[in-house]
């Protein structure tokens, strides 16, 4: 039969660990960003944004994820819909 002071001191060790842990935080709904494209506007795309410590990012498509410079919705037109429209500007 278990001693009665093991006893009190596992259920007083388990309500330390219980009070010591922090609540974590519930995140929102993620965010989407639909971009269309400048050339035609029937080409249009979604993609979630996520924020990380070093700033935010949208998903492409494929999966991969890209910083927004600036503007998450500009950077989703820009990497997908009107990708070869910005390389001819940028040259």
């Amino acid at each position: 039969m278990p001693n009665v002071l093991t006893i009190l001191f596992a259920t007083v060790l388990l309500l330390a660990t219980v009070m010591s842990l922090r609540p974590v935080p519930v995140e929102a709904k993620p965010v989407k960003v639909t971009s269309c494209s400048k050339l035609n506007g029937s080409r249009c795309l979604s993609g979630p944004v996520r924020n990380t410590p070093l700033g935010q990012q949208v998903r492409l498509p494929g999966g991969t994820w890209v910083w927004c410079a600036g503007d998450c919705q500009d950077q989703l037109r820009m990497e997908t819909v009107d990708f070869w429209y910005e390389q001819m500007l940028r040259n």
